[in-house]
């Protein structure tokens, strides 16, 4: 697993002090769970924020998933941490999901039910080859690749990889004409398909 892209400074600090939504910090633990590098600077953040915690009063520490998300990727220290058995994230085994559905041709999506999230949070699956309708959205789009890999207008991403998107940012994803994809989405806002084709099926977009 070479990993390429990596979430911004800003992110992993607000990773790092627990101030991003839930469903936003699940997709940013699977990639921190996949990278050594990112493992390594989250522990240098969380050092710095440690050493300024203690000029502030204690306050109580929330439990359950959402401390399950931003605790286990600093766990392993080792180079390139797998997958568990299934493929899946170990930190995603506190959270249930929803049955695998087809949205398109050869696309399928499962939701992650992450309690307490603004954001909506989702597996997605797409075969070897498929290009995605050119879109942008209206607020965050995050998301760590898990097995095969996608390229757009700002790179190629592979297992491991994560997609740092916002609202500035349009692209057309197209999947590995081999591999296919598997990722992990978490989404605040509306995606906007463009072109003729995208205002033909915007009304079904539904994720």
């Amino acid at each position: 697993m070479s990993i390429v892209h990596r979430p911004s400074d800003e992110t992993l600090a607000a990773f790092a002090a627990g101030r991003l939504d839930e469903g936003l910090a699940v997709v940013v633990a699977c990639h921190v769970e996949a990278d050594h590098e990112c493992r390594r600077r989250l522990r240098e953040l969380q050092a710095v924020q440690g050493a300024l915690l203690e000029t502030v009063e204690p306050v109580a520490m929330a439990s359950g998933p959402s401390h399950a998300a931003t605790a286990a990727p600093a766990e392993p220290a080792s180079a390139a941490a797998p997958m568990s058995e299934t493929g899946m994230p170990k930190v995603l085994r506190p959270y249930g999901f929803g049955p695998w559905r087809p949205i398109g041709i050869r696309i399928a999506m499962r939701r992650v039910e992450v309690p307490g999230a603004d954001a909506r949070v989702f597996m997605l699956r797409a075969g070897p080859g498929i290009a995605l309708p050119h879109h942008k959205h209206t607020g965050f789009e995050w998301t760590t690749i898990l097995a095969g890999a996608y390229e757009h207008e700002y790179g190629r991403y592979a297992a491991g990889d994560f997609d740092e998107a916002d609202a500035e940012h349009d692209h057309t994803p197209r999947v590995d004409p081999v591999e296919g994809c598997t990722c992990i989405v978490a989404m605040t806002g509306s995606v906007q398909l463009q072109g003729w084709l995208g205002r033909l099926l915007q009304p079904l977009v539904r994720f």
